[in-house]
């Protein structure tokens, strides 16, 4: 993402560099190139807090069905263990 990022500000700053509109110092292009600089990494930052805020929830998430998993697979030990001992009591009374 951060690539892409990159190469459209290289693309743009090309851009205005080599075909710059009439009325436009360089001065003007240098603020807009800050301009875009600054809303970039803006972006660049908001999608680094919604990437790990989406990693933390994801992990969450594993956890709390990772701890279902492991009760369902011990309440179901339990249950085998509980049935295998009424059987041996079956075969020997």
């Amino acid at each position: 993402m951060g690539g892409l990022a990159i190469g459209a500000l290289g693309g743009f700053m090309i851009g205005l560099l080599v075909a710059p509109k009439a009325g436009l110092s360089r001065e003007t292009m240098g603020d807009s190139l800050m301009d875009v600089r600054e809303r970039t990494n803006d972006l660049l930052e908001s999608v680094r807090g919604n990437t790990e805020s989406l990693l933390n929830n994801t992990r969450q998430a594993i956890e709390e069905k990772m701890a279902l998993l492991n009760e369902a697979v011990e309440a179901g030990r339990k249950a085998a263990d509980y049935k295998r001992a009424e059987l041996i009591d079956q075969e020997t009374t």
